[in-house]
């Protein structure tokens, strides 16, 4: 599973959209979302995660002090824990920009800022390249596999439930590789039950429901002991403990298994269930 770097572009001006898109594709983006205004920022924060954003403070028109790029900015911080990189740009030509770039920066921490009339593309997608490479770094360093898989539990205790129940060989640190490999390319995550983001099943399968802001998906996850998945049925088939999480109207389309000793692990994209379904 590979997660996709995606740029969000905070802009309304049709020239300036098709600029900074083509910038952030060059740079290396493999998805560029545009919003024209705080609103469908908001929305789309609630759907993924981004590790660029292009923001123009000047969105709104009739705001004398071009505050609604620094309100997105704001959204921003509000749910990425600081991990996505920012760029503020402006065509503003009335009052201090400078003093407005330092404040966002000291307030927010932008990474970087420029105006329009100054725009040169090459300079600006050398920039986002170099953004782009340490913002995976950057989100995973500042949370854990683990950490969003037990959602809204104590991390000790979760992991003594796991720990008790899959017998994994090399106990917490087995699980905790063995989590790592098979999320760090989906996280961050949302449970869709946050105290209880994962369910024992009675087929000794512990599954959970969440969705990756980083694949823009929902997910279906699983652990179990390597025998408790009876290597001899048909891995595309959907275990009867997530069939019974799921209900009988959603299809669950395997996209990863991983190994780590005696556990093993599995992932699976739930095309039939909307962000809304989830918390936060």
């Amino acid at each position: 599973m590979i997660a996709p770097t995606r740029a969000l572009v905070v802009e309304d001006i049709d020239n300036w959209i098709y600029i900074l898109d083509r910038a952030a594709r060059r740079a290396g983006a493999s998805e560029v979302v545009v919003c024209k205004d705080l609103r469908a920022v908001e929305d789309a924060l609630l759907r993924a995660r981004f590790d660029v954003a292009i923001l123009d403070v000047g969105l709104d028109p009739d705001d004398n002090f071009n505050k609604d790029g620094i309100k997105a900015l704001e959204a921003i911080r509000e749910t990425d824990d600081g991990s996505t990189r920012c760029v503020l740009v402006t065509g503003w030509e009335g009052g201090d920009r400078l003093d407005l770039h330092a404040r966002a920066q000291q307030q927010y921490g932008v990474d970087w800022a420029y105006m329009k009339e100054k725009y040169e593309a090459h300079q600006v997608i050398a920039k986002l390249t170099e953004l782009l490479e340490q913002a995976s770094a950057r989100r995973l360093s500042q949370s854990t596999p683990m950490a969003n898989l037990c959602a809204g539990v104590e991390p000790f205790m979760f992991e003594d439930k796991l720990i008790n129940t899959l017998f994994p060989t090399g106990g917490v640190k087995t699980v905790y590789s063995l989590v790592s490999r098979l999320l760090s390319s989906a996280i961050p995550l949302v449970a869709m039950y946050p105290s209880a983001p994962m369910q024992h099943g009675e087929g000794g399968t512990w599954v959970g429901l969440y969705w990756s802001r980083s694949l823009a998906t929902a997910m279906a996850i699983g652990l179990a002991s390597a025998g408790g998945w009876h290597q001899a049925e048909d891995k595309n088939k959907v275990p009867a403990d997530l069939r019974r999480v799921l209900g009988a109207n959603v299809e669950a389309d395997l996209i990863e298994s991983v190994r780590e000793r005696n556990v093993e692990g599995r992932v699976w994209e739930l095309p039939g269930l909307d962000r809304d379904k989830f918390a936060g």
